[in-house]
């Protein structure tokens, strides 16, 4: 494929664009981003998409639109693809639209669908459409590596390099059929599949068929068996029961015999039990007799006691009753002691309190007063600080440091700067130095002068000299004029005349601050962290509370001396009234004890008389039914009866002793197990034998089924199905490992011949890659064709362990190498966008000489922002975009 023209209209944002492209060599299109490089690459890329037609609203299309403009991008392609030169053009979304025209061989015109569908026959002829997406590398794109096993073109190419003709069209039929006799048998991976798959399962269901059928055949053997077995069974069963029945009878009578003695036994006892229970019902009527005469005295004493502990009850109450009013008085005398006590230490308190009251107030009054001493001594102390020049020590460090520097430098200067001494010859005279009057006395006495910066000497009218030093002594006296300028800041900052006049200052100043301070530390020792109104307002409210309590307190008592005796008589007031509240105390629990000692002899004498009256009442109960009882049976009735039941226990009980005995010789428990026992075994043996018997006519049941069903001859045929279905299977098998055989030894030798044919494809980019790098690079090319490693100076490294920049120089160089190797008519463009952005400049100038390496025959495009990566290029064509 060559690209001849590109002509874009209204596509992203480029609203008309027409690009004329030289039929082979290197194109270098630039321009800078957004300008629409990609865009080309892109919207000729779908221009040739079968899917994008002109009625398509695909996201890629819709995506060619313009942004905010409602109109149809529409893109035109002149381009030669195998033999056909031709001009193809879509317009999308508005007004679509499809054209082509054939220029060559035969010219031809056409519109709409029939054009899409002859451009999609011409491509599918043509264009290797895996060679055309492998030799582009763009932005978008793995670094590097790049598809090329299924490109036709290439592997053609490569077959023609090689000699390998591992491609050739006489043998790729030949592998496809080896390929399709070995599917037969076989899956892709080589496991067991298709025809080889079915006779083995066709096998294994023929033996499984077999194997059932001889099943079958085992179990009708084994049901005539089992029949026979069950047959003699049941009639060994048969024979046993006769004996059985026999002896259940034999236990069955000698049950009755044992039955009937129990019964006598039973009889006996229960007459026995109902004796006993006349002889115990017989003494319990005589014991309640008696005891009903012993409850009848027991309650007559019980009242006596009564009545003898309530009259002494009486006797306690009354006495009781006396001793309330004494203690009563008591507790009454003892509440107004407690009372009187409180009174005089409620005094006593509050005229402590008052007392220290007084006293905080004359201590307060006395602070307030050295307060104000103080505040005026601030005021002085303030007014003499502000008097002061503001002069720190940091400023007096500064002057110090400063006149220091303007000696050490003076001093240098006297030192090392040059003198001029003036005379006058003749008589006195008079010159200006520096600007002023110097009078020179005559007699050749002569005025010397230090030359620091400089010096200007004139005699008016007459002359001038001028001194100029050299240039570190100006140096030096600039520095010295610097100083000196310093050091005059500093004094006029300090408002000070000299050094000495800022340490005074200093002094005084720290001086005044000291005293300031220690004022002020003063107050706030005195103020205690309160102001002095808190305080003076804490000084009138004492003064009030002492005067409301003159106001307030009792004349009666004398007002103490002093806080320390009001103290004082305070606590032993608090004392006295301790005491008496504890006297109170104690009265009031006696009064309450004597209360509650009253009551309880009050319920005590409520309760004796309740109980005296109820004993009363029980008392004549218990003669009343004594009486009653005697009327219908009288004491010696009852010792009577007891004695008749007596005998007729005995007698009884007798009769029993002799049941017992026999029953104890009967063995009653032994006699009906045995019964148990044989009745037990012979149900069982019945239902043995009933079971035995049902088995036995279903088994019959089933002989006779299986008996028609013809199992030995089904067993036959499936046995010779298996066997036919088995020889198939060895045949199937014999061909399966004949295709297999042949498809290795095939495979064998085409992995040989790939060798070769890889071959041509290392050594271009060999010879390509050693043009940049030099004659130590090498490569791995694999059997896909992609690079595996990479060689400089004897070291390899695998391809996804190198650098962007590596990798990017790899990928142009094998796409460069598959462009030289492929034919020029079956070729398709080079196309690189915007790459060797991660390449030095100096590889970038060794990568730039193989660009046209491939040969006049291949299209070469080249898309960048920095036209300057392609400059060494020679004869390439440059085609800037503008906006």
């Amino acid at each position: 494929m060559r690209l001849h023209r590109l002509h874009l209209r209204d596509v992203k944002g480029v609203t008309d664009r027409t690009i004329e492209f030289p039929d082979s060599g290197v194109v270098v299109i630039e321009g800078p981003n957004e300008i629409g490089k990609t865009t080309l690459l892109e919207a000729f890329d779908l221009l040739l998409d079968p899917r994008a037609k002109a009625s398509s609203q695909s996201k890629a299309v819709r995506a060619l639109q313009p942004v905010g403009r409602d109109v149809g991008p529409r893109v035109e392609a002149e381009f030669s693809v195998g033999p056909y030169r031709l001009r193809f053009a879509t317009q999308w979304l508005r007004g679509v639209a499809t054209e082509l025209e054939i220029l060559a061989p035969v010219r031809e015109q056409l519109s709409g669908e029939a054009a899409q569908q002859r451009l999609d026959a011409i491509l599918a002829e043509t264009l290797d459409r895996p060679l055309w997406e492998a030799l582009r590398f763009t932005q978008a794109g793995e670094l590097g590596q790049m598809a090329l096993t299924d490109s036709a073109v290439l592997t053609e190419a490569l077959d023609g390099a090689s000699g390998a003709h591992l491609h050739a069209a006489d043998g790729a039929p030949l592998l496809e059929r080896v390929e399709r006799e070995f599917l037969r048998y076989y899956t892709p991976t080589g496991r067991v599949g298709g025809e080889l798959k079915s006779a083995v399962a066709a096998a294994t269901a023929a033996q499984d068929v077999a194997v059932h059928a001889h099943g079958r055949l085992v179990e009708t053997e084994e049901l005539v068996a089992r029949h026979e077995r069950l047959r003699e069974q049941a009639a060994t069963l048969a024979q046993r029961e006769p004996g059985l029945t026999a002896q259940r009878d034999r236990a069955r009578a000698h049950e009755a015999e044992v039955t009937a003695i129990v019964r006598a036994h039973e009889e006996s006892t229960a007459a026995l039990a109902r004796a006993r229970q006349d002889s115990v019902q017989a003494r319990d009527d005589l014991a309640r007799r008696e005891r009903a005469v012993q409850d009848l005295e027991d309650v007559e004493t019980r009242i006596r006691a009564a009545e003898a502990a309530l009259e002494q009850v009486r006797a306690d109450l009354e006495a009781a009753t006396g001793t309330s009013p004494t203690l009563a008085a008591a507790r009454d005398a003892a509440r107004a002691d407690r009372d009187r006590a409180r009174e005089v230490s409620d005094v006593a308190t509050a005229d402590a309190e008052q007392l220290a009251a007084a006293a905080r107030s004359t201590e307060l009054a006395q602070v307030l007063e050295r307060l104000a001493a103080l505040r005026a001594e601030e005021s002085e102390a303030l007014a003499a600080s502000e008097m002061t020049p503001d002069v720190g020590q940091e400023a007096v460090r500064a002057l110090e440091s400063a006149e220091r520097e303007v000696l050490r430098l003076r001093t240098l200067q006297e030192a090392t700067g040059a003198r001029v001494t003036v005379e006058a010859l003749g008589a006195e005279a008079t010159v200006l130095l520096n600007g002023e009057a110097l009078q020179i006395p005559g007699g050749g006495e002569g005025q010397e002068a230090l030359v620091r910066g400089g010096l200007q000497l004139d005699l008016p009218g007459d002359l001038r000299v001028t001194v100029r030093p050299e240039a570190s002594a100006n140096q030096l006296a600039g520095e010295l004029a610097d100083t000196e300028a310093r050091l005059a800041g500093l004094l006029e900052a300090a408002g000070v005349a000299d050094v000495e006049a800022a340490r005074a200052a200093a002094a005084q100043r720290a001086t005044a601050t000291a005293r300031l301070r220690h004022v002020r530390e003063r107050l706030a020792d005195l103020r205690s962290g309160r102001s002095e109104a808190d305080l003076a307002a804490e000084l009138a409210r004492l003064q009030e509370a002492v005067a409301d309590h003159e106001t307030a307190r009792p004349p009666d008592y004398p007002l103490p001396a002093d806080e320390a005796t009001a103290r004082a008589v305070a606590r032993a007031a608090v004392t006295a009234s301790r005491e008496a509240q504890r006297a109170l105390e104690e009265a009031e629990l006696a009064l309450a004890e004597h209360e509650r000692h009253l009551a309880q002899l009050r319920q005590r004498l409520e309760k004796s008389a309740g109980v005296n009256e109820t004993l009363g009442e029980r008392l004549a109960q218990e003669r009343g039914r004594l009486a009653e009882s005697r009327e219908r049976r009288s004491d010696e009735a009852l010792q009577q009866a007891v004695a008749e039941a007596g005998a007729a226990y005995a007698r009884v009980e007798a009769k029993a002793a002799v049941t017992g005995r026999d029953l104890e010789e009967a063995d009653v428990d032994g006699v009906r197990a045995r019964l148990e026992a044989a009745e037990r075994e012979l149900t069982e043996h019945s239902a043995e034998l009933a079971r035995v018997r049902e088995q036995q006519a279903q088994v019959q049941g089933q002989v006779e089924l299986v008996s028609g069903e013809g199992r030995q001859e089904a067993y036959d045929l499936a046995v010779a199905e298996f066997e036919r279905v088995r020889r198939e299977l060895d045949q199937v098998h014999r061909r399966a490992r004949a295709a297999r055989h042949l498809r290795d030894t095939l495979s064998r030798h085409r992995d040989a011949a790939h060798q070769a044919y890889v071959r041509p494809y290392r050594e271009e980019i060999r010879r390509l890659g050693r043009v940049v790098y030099g004659d130590t690079f090498d490569v791995e090319v694999a059997d896909d064709l992609t690079i595996a490693s990479r060689t400089l100076h004897g070291t390899s490294v695998p391809f996804d362990q190198l650098s962007g920049g590596a990798k990017e120089q790899l990928g142009i160089l094998s796409r460069l190498a598959v462009a030289g190797l492929v034919e020029t008519g079956d070729g398709v463009p080079v196309i690189i966008d915007d790459a060797l952005g991660y390449t030095d400049p100096e590889r970038l100038e060794r990568v730039s000489t193989v660009f046209g390496v491939p040969g006049e025959g291949t299209q070469v495009v080249l898309l960048t922002c920095t036209p300057e990566r392609y400059r060494a290029i020679e004869g390439a064509t440059t085609i800037s975009l503008t906006a």
